[in-house]
C-alpha cells in the first residue's frame, strides 16, 4: 500500500451501496494500492474529519464523497501533481479537482452525471484544463486533498455536511497558506440538489458567522454572503428549475462509473498530461 495518499470519506449506512459501486470501485483503491477509510454515520463531515486529520500518517490526505470514481491512474496523477506543486510552492495546504479563483473563474474538471443534460454535444466534462497549479480561494468537496503537514485542520463545530473544504481553505488563507486548483478530472455520480434543504442551512448560517469579516466568499455551488436575501433567492431558483426545467438535469446515476471512465477517456486524459508535462513541473503556479 502506498502511505502517500490515504483516503477518507463520510458515509450514511444507507449510501453503503453507492460507496461500494463508487469509491471502492476506484482501480487504485480496489487492488488496495492506496488505502480508503469509511467513516460511517458521523454526526458531522468536519468532526469527522477533524479527527481523521489528528490520526493520519499518509503525506496527503484525500477526503472525497462516495459517489466519486477515481479513474486508473489518477493517483499516479495526483502524486506527479503533488510533487510539482510541492517544488512551486513547499507551504501549500489544500488542493481540489475543481475550485474557484479569487477573480470568480471555476477552474478544474470533472464529469458529473447530474448535470449531463445541460452539456449535451460535449463530452459531459465540464470545466477546463489546467497547464499549472492555480490558487484558489474556493472548492467543491467532492475530492479535495490536504497535505498534513502544512498544519491545518477542520473545524468540528461546522454543523452537518457542507462547506468543511471551503472552511478549511479559508482557515489556511488565514494561516498565510494558499491552496490551489489542480488538473485532475474526476467521475462524480451525483444525483443533482434539487431543494435546500435544513441541514445546509444550518452550514451555511455557521459559515456566514464565522468568517463575516471575510464575506462574501463566491463557491463552485454557493455564496457565502451575510445578505439576508442569498438564500431565499437561491431556494426559489432551485425550485423553478426542479419544476419548470427538469431537462436541464439527470436524477439516475449511471451504473457503470468503469465503463464511463473508459468512454470519456479519463485514464488516457490523466496519464497523457503526465507524460506530455515533461520538464514543465518548475513552472510558477498561474494567478488567475
Amino acid at each position: 500500500m502506498d502511505n502517500q495518499f490515504h483516503v477518507y470519506a463520510c458515509v450514511r449506512s444507507s449510501d453503503s451501496e453507492v460507496l461500494r459501486t463508487n469509491l471502492m470501485l476506484s482501480p487504485e483503491i480496489a487492488n488496495g494500492k492506496v488505502g480508503l477509510t469509511a467513516l460511517w454515520d458521523q454526526r458531522s463531515a468536519a468532526h469527522a474529519y477533524a479527527r481523521a486529520m489528528g490520526t493520519a500518517a499518509a503525506q496527503v490526505v484525500v477526503f472525497a464523497h462516495s459517489d466519486v470514481y477515481f479513474a486508473d491512474g489518477w493517483f499516479e496523477r495526483l502524486k506527479w501533481e503533488v510533487d510539482r506543486l510541492n517544488r512551486i510552492d513547499g507551504e501549500w495546504a489544500v488542493a481540489s479537482v475543481c475550485g474557484m479563483t479569487a477573480s470568480g473563474e471555476m477552474v478544474g474538471q470533472m464529469w458529473d452525471c447530474s448535470l449531463v443534460p445541460i452539456l449535451s454535444g460535449t463530452s459531459g466534462i465540464f470545466g477546463k484544463e489546467l497547464e499549472t497549479p492555480v490558487p484558489i480561494v474556493s472548492l467543491d468537496e467532492s475530492a479535495f486533498v490536504v497535505r498534513r503537514d502544512a498544519g491545518i485542520n477542520f473545524d468540528p463545530l461546522i454543523p452537518e455536511f457542507h462547506l468543511y473544504g471551503n472552511d478549511l481553505v479559508l482557515e489556511a488563507e488565514r494561516q498565510g497558506k494558499l491552496s490551489y486548483g489542480l488538473d485532475l478530472p474526476i467521475l462524480h455520480n451525483a444525483k443533482p440538489q434539487l431543494k435546500i434543504a435544513a441541514d445546509f442551512v444550518r452550514s451555511y448560517k455557521y459559515m456566514v458567522r464565522k468568517w463575516s469579516d471575510r464575506l462574501p466568499v463566491i463557491t463552485p455551488y454557493c455564496t457565502l454572503t451575510s445578505s439576508p436575501f442569498w438564500l431565499p433567492l437561491r431556494r426559489m431558483r432551485i425550485r423553478y428549475k426542479a419544476i419548470c426545467r427538469p431537462s436541464t438535469y439527470s436524477t439516475q446515476r449511471i451504473t457503470d462509473p468503469h465503463a464511463k471512465a473508459i468512454e470519456l477517456g479519463l485514464t488516457h486524459m490523466l496519464l497523457a498530461r503526465t507524460a506530455d508535462a515533461g520538464g514543465s513541473n518548475r513552472s510558477t503556479p498561474s494567478r488567475a
